[in-house]
């Protein structure tokens, strides 16, 4: 793990000096973003602010410029803006300020430590620096800090700082409330961007309403946030940094969620290195499907097989593992929908083909087309599939 990787950030963030307030305006219409080029003069400065417009859940809520202290609250509270929001964004600025100096210091304690831990941690998240960018490396480093365990088997390093006898108490308690901070994923429930985030974490588990941050002002309801809350503030705040997915993916995460490690640091990494649009759409609930399995000698000369021929169409990563395989049939077909053609034009997913380490499965709801392609894949996998002892019934 590299030097530049010890940024420790809060993320999320928009560029420097942008101001942000939300007032209603009633329109009719869905999810839309729009940053015009007009600006506006905020109230007692002189530096004009763009104006932004979200549209969520049919009313447009167009930033305007920061209100007065005097001024009602945009939270919607009924109070003034002085004894609310704002004093909310103070008390949180002061607090994010105590933490970032924390954090300087745990840096420095690791570095002149556990450096060795550091690059043992950094050996394990390699390609999710490489592929993920700067937010990847952020979140590596805490990951390293909040969830590895080093080889000597003890706790993770942040929940060693907090153990530190020369800390005083104020820093104690924000090195544990940052050791506490587990990597989630959540569903945005609601929003007043600028103001706060209403989140609920798909595991199960209470909502949680946190301030909106720089970089978050765009969040949407029904996205996917992939973050640390850090709960040992006076309201929860994101830490680390984090990712943001479109709300189709709900279902990938969901399927990916249900089969994590029971190890919460490699759950953790699984997290870290999941893409959903790199995934299988997840089978439907409640369809009565019918399987056929072969045994596979070489999974990897299977798949590329499969791709090579027209007839399938390669979706996915199959979850928990192996990789999926789709059977287009148009819309007018006996078999139902298996979803992972996500709708395209005029095609449903007719069936499927996972292909896993030792196993390859075929499954459909339609019982004649099982038997045509269980021959048609016999035939084209001549040699990498064992045959079938009993033939699929007529």
């Amino acid at each position: 793990m590299h030097q530049e990787d010890l940024c420790l950030g809060r993320g999320w963030r928009s560029p420097p000096g942008a101001q942000r307030v939300v007032v209603n305006v009633m329109h009719e219409g869905g999810l839309y973003d729009h940053t015009s080029d007009t600006p506006c003069q905020p109230t007692g400065s002189s530096h004009p602010v763009r104006r932004r417009a979200w549209w969520v859940s049919g009313a447009a809520r167009t930033l305007v410029c920061v209100p007065s202290r005097n001024e009602q609250c945009p939270c919607g509270s009924g109070s003034k803006y002085k004894r609310c929001c704002l004093e909310r964004q103070q008390v949180i600025t002061r607090e994010l300020r105590e933490r970032d100096a924390v954090l300087a210091d745990v840096i420095k304690w690791v570095q002149d430590e556990h450096q060795r831990d550091l690059q043992d941690a950094g050996s394990e998240t390699t390609l999710i620096r490489l592929l993920r960018g700067p937010m990847g490396r952020s979140m590596s480093v805490v990951w390293a800090l909040g969830d590895y365990v080093p080889a000597d088997g003890g706790p993770p390093l942040m929940a060693r700082y907090a153990q530190r006898l020369e800390l005083d108490p104020a820093a104690r308690e924000i090195a544990r409330g940052l050791a506490e901070a587990r990597l989630e994923v959540y569903r945005v429930n609601a929003t007043v961007p600028g103001v706060w985030i209403d989140v609920e974490p798909l595991t199960g588990g209470a909502a949680l309403r946190f301030p909106s941050q720089d970089g978050l002002e765009h969040a949407r309801e029904g996205e996917i946030l992939v973050m640390r809350l850090v709960t040992a503030t006076s309201v929860p705040t994101p830490w680390g940094g984090g990712f943001s997915f479109a709300a189709d993916s709900e279902p990938r995460w969901r399927a990916r969620l249900a089969a994590l490690p029971e190890d919460l640091a490699q759950a953790a990494l699984v997290v870290l290195g999941f893409h959903p649009d790199d995934a299988a759409e997840p089978l439907p609930d409640g369809l009565a499907l019918q399987t056929a399995t072969w045994t596979v000698e070489d999974d990897e000369a299977v798949c590329e097989t499969l791709e090579h021929e027209d007839l399938w169409r390669c979706i996915g990563q199959a979850i928990p593992d192996g990789w999926a395989f789709s059977w287009p049939g148009d819309t007018a077909a006996e078999a139902q929908d298996l979803g992972g053609l996500r709708q395209a034009d005029g095609e449903i997913e007719a069936a499927r083909v996972i292909v896993r380490e030792r196993e390859l499965t075929l499954l459909s709801t339609d019982h004649k087309r099982m038997i045509q392609l269980a021959a048609l894949l016999e035939d084209s996998l001549h040699g990498l599939i064992a045959p079938r002892r009993e033939a699929l019934a007529a």
